[in-house]
C-alpha cells in the first residue's frame, strides 16, 4: 500500500506523464514513469498510462506486456481485453487477436465494441458473412458503429453492403 505520499507524487508523476503523452514527447513521458519507485510501478494506475504510451507511439512489442497484465488483473472490464486484442494483433498476429475478442464476447456479450472488432478482424481474413455477422450485432447492440464502419480500412471489402444498411 503506498503512503499519502506516494500516492501525491504517482498523481503528480501520471499528470506529467500524460501531458508528455499528448503533445508525443513519449520519451519524456517515459522518463516521469522510470522515476517512481517500485510500489509506484506496481500500481494499475501506472501500467495503464505505461499502455497508453506504448499504444499512441505504436511500440506492439513495449505495450503487450501491460496490455496482459491490466487484461489478467482487471478481467471485469472488456475494455482492457479490447487493448490486449489490439495489441496483440499489431505485436503478434491477426488469429492471436481473434482469440482473445472470441473469449471475451462469451463474458461480455453485450459489448458492442468486442462484436465490432470481432468483425473487423473475419473481413480482413476474408470471412465475409462472418464479419456480417459480427458486425450486425454491434450495430444493434450500438448504432453509432455503423457510421464508423463507413471508414473503417479494415472493412472494405464491405464497403457497399455496410452503405447499403439503414441508418
Amino acid at each position: 500500500m503506498l503512503s499519502d505520499r506516494e500516492q501525491r507524487q504517482l498523481r503528480k508523476t501520471l499528470t506529467y506523464a500524460n501531458g508528455y503523452r499528448t503533445l508525443e514527447m513519449y520519451k519524456e513521458a517515459l522518463d516521469e514513469l522510470e522515476a517512481l519507485n517500485e510500489k509506484q510501478q506496481a500500481q494499475t494506475e501506472t501500467h495503464r498510462m505505461y499502455l497508453s504510451i506504448y499504444m499512441q507511439s505504436e511500440r506492439w512489442k513495449k505495450a503487450l506486456p501491460y496490455a496482459n497484465r491490466l487484461a489478467a488483473t482487471k478481467a471485469t472490464d472488456p475494455g482492457n481485453l479490447v487493448n490486449l486484442a489490439f495489441v496483440t494483433r499489431r505485436a503478434n498476429s491477426l488469429e492471436g487477436a481473434r482469440i482473445i475478442l472470441e473469449n471475451a464476447a462469451r463474458s461480455f456479450p453485450e459489448e458492442a465494441i468486442i462484436h465490432y472488432n470481432l468483425g473487423c478482424y473475419a473481413c480482413c481474413d476474408g470471412e465475409l458473412e462472418t464479419a456480417k455477422r459480427y458486425l450486425e450485432k454491434a450495430f444493434q447492440l450500438d448504432p453509432s458503429y455503423q457510421k464508423m464502419a463507413k471508414n473503417d480500412e479494415d472493412l472494405d471489402a464491405l464497403k457497399d453492403w455496410i452503405q447499403s444498411l439503414n441508418p
